[in-house]
């Protein structure tokens, strides 16, 4: 692991640019790894450097897009500031200072005339010296940036004949108790016949939605999940309204899925939220710095596959302006957090 040293952790960094004027030749010239990679026109591949694969072809790189793939036991991909995580086990923002400090001297030279002297210590929840301002919940309900603007209404009506001792959610390894908890039960009726439902409630505890999970593999004319019409999920965390209640100075953890969150739930990580899919909308990326507060600590568990790299990419980029944020790797265990066993789940939250 490389010393970080003199760079001062209250400087805000641009990651934007830290992507742009990095590349990923430059970082790997860097560990002294392009001598072992094969080339072929502007592309590389060799053993996987990150997990220490023997397959001469398992990692995979293209410098015209900037970006690295693993294809062998680890199966991670990303940018520049990605492998400099992984590599060094660091943030995503320790990982962009680190970065800056090897290829953008002239931005180091600049921070640290503008910041008092300090040694470099990561995963120090110190807010920088000029930060952007931390996301207004209002603000984020009344954009349009993300074409899900206003605001989900809270339902006039509650389902109360779910059937709750369905058997998948025990195949899930949820237990009765906890489905009983978070009213989750089969629907007989409506436009969720046949489905799980799934209460979906805001901040404020109040129930906006019914989603429906398909209880297995669906037929062919139906979908996996069915949302309910006019609903918006990029509105809401799910299992925000119980997360906010816990005590503040635990780190949120943030997953994608429902069955993610309450299976992190049920291992006694209470404070533990969902994006209901991969991307951060500018309202959840509010949502959440509001529940963590300013310097408050935020781990990301996404899937081990693309969309679960390249989102908690995007959201470790925007989230780490106005906390201290970790993008946790789970390869190591598994490939989703609901599948993860507790110590398996201890040992990747204390993992520095």
């Amino acid at each position: 692991m490389s010393t970080i040293h003199s760079m001062p952790s209250n400087v805000f960094v641009d990651f934007k640019e830290v992507k742009s004027s990095v590349s990923i030749l430059q970082v790997l010239d860097r560990y002294d790894l392009t001598r072992t990679f094969k080339r072929s026109a502007d592309r590389l591949s060799g053993p996987c450097p990150l997990h220490r694969g023997t397959n001469p072809t398992q990692f995979r790189v293209s410098a015209s897009k900037n970006c690295w793939n693993c294809f062998g036991a680890c199966g991670r991909g990303g940018n520049v500031i990605d492998f400099v995580a992984m590599r060094e086990g660091l943030t995503f923002r320790d990982a962009a200072l680190l970065l800056q400090e090897w290829f953008m001297p002239h931005k180091s030279a600049c921070a640290l005339a503008e910041a008092p002297a300090r040694s470099f210590q990561p995963h120090r929840a110190i807010p920088p010296a000029a930060p952007p301002p931390v996301p207004s919940v209002e603000a984020a309900s009344s954009s349009d940036d993300d074409g899900e603007a206003g605001e989900n209404p809270p339902l006039s009506f509650e389902l109360k004949s779910l059937k709750q001792d369905h058997p998948y959610p025990g195949s899930r390894g949820l237990t009765a108790a906890l489905v009983q908890d978070y009213g989750i039960g089969l629907c007989s009726k409506g436009c969720l016949r046949g489905y799980l439902a799934i209460p979906i409630r805001n901040r404020e505890g109040k129930l906006v939605a019914y989603i429906g999970r398909w209880p297995g593999d669906p037929p062919e004319d139906k979908p996996r999940y069915k949302l309910p019409k006019g609903f918006k999920k990029s509105l809401e965390v799910f299992n925000l309204d119980r997360a906010v209640k816990e005590p503040p100075e635990q780190t949120l953890l943030v997953v994608e899925g429902v069955f993610d969150c309450l299976s992190l739930v049920q291992l006694g990580y209470r404070r533990t939220v969902a994006l209901l899919g991969s991307s951060l909308s500018k309202r959840q990326e509010a949502l959440l710095c509001d529940v963590a507060g300013r310097g408050g600590q935020i781990s990301l568990l996404f899937d081990a596959d693309d969309a679960g790299r390249h989102g908690a990419s995007d959201a470790a980029a925007r989230l780490s302006r106005h906390c201290t944020v970790r993008n946790v790797d789970i390869s190591e265990f598994r490939h989703q957090p609901e599948h993860l066993e507790k110590q398996e789940l201890e040992a990747l939250l204390r993992t520095r």
